[in-house]
């Protein structure tokens, strides 16, 4: 499910909750920030119990956007 998109020092991200039950097991979130595709994951593995963020560029992110990315997920991930 697709979440209205954010904005962030003039930047633009849009956020997806995902299910993936082909390479692994469980539920997540992508980040994506327009033009650059995906920044970064929060994801709980449902066989292992795992709840991990992976972060996919080397270009800094606003705080304020890893935080509420962060804090948003957790809150519906872990419902």
């Amino acid at each position: 499910m697709t979440r209205p998109p954010w904005e962030y020092d003039g930047r633009h991200y849009a956020v997806t909750a995902f299910s993936d039950v082909s390479t692994r097991d469980g539920y997540g979130w992508e980040l994506e920030e327009a033009g650059r595709g995906q920044v970064a994951e929060v994801f709980l593995d449902d066989t292992t119990g795992a709840f991990t963020i992976r972060v996919f560029t080397d270009e800094p992110l606003p705080f304020d956007l890893v935080h509420r990315f962060v804090t948003e997920a957790g809150t519906d991930i872990r419902r």
